[in-house]
């Protein structure tokens, strides 16, 4: 099943479709109309960062976008201003060994987390908890 969809719509015009899911638990639908080949940047890459960045652990793009909703994913479409300069991030790379990292996994998906995410909230908070002991 389709994810994401492009259905041509005229001379360098297509519709997107989303919503679609892998588990065909959703079908896709028309998401936009008349897109010109040229803004299909400007369509995807805000939809595609804020997937990255606010999917649930291993959530499929199809189930992150039905999760989400056409409103919201068109507001974030709208209001996409770029990836401002504050999100910049350093990649920070962990290595473990597979059970420490299966232990991890299972916790961070309790709380509809991936791994880095939980790994990388458990250091700020041990480097958080760190600052308020050296400042006493």
């Amino acid at each position: 099943m389709a994810e994401l969809g492009l259905v041509g719509d005229g001379p360098n015009s297509y519709q997107i479709w989303l919503v679609g899911t892998p588990a065909q638990t959703s079908l896709a639908r028309t998401f936009m109309n008349k897109v010109n080949i040229q803004d299909l940047e400007k369509v995807f890459k805000p939809l595609f960062y804020n997937w990255r960045l606010k999917r649930k652990s291993k959530e499929s793009f199809g189930d992150f976008t039905n999760r989400v909703g056409f409103e919201k994913l068109e507001e974030i479409v709208v209001k996409w201003e770029g990836v401002s300069k504050t999100s910049l991030r350093y990649y920070l790379k962990l290595f473990t060994d597979k059970e420490t990292y299966e232990a991890i996994d299972a916790l961070a998906r309790v709380e509809n987390k991936n791994a880095h995410q939980l790994a990388i909230e458990v250091i700020l908070n041990y480097a958080a908890s760190q600052q308020n002991v050296k400042h006493r």
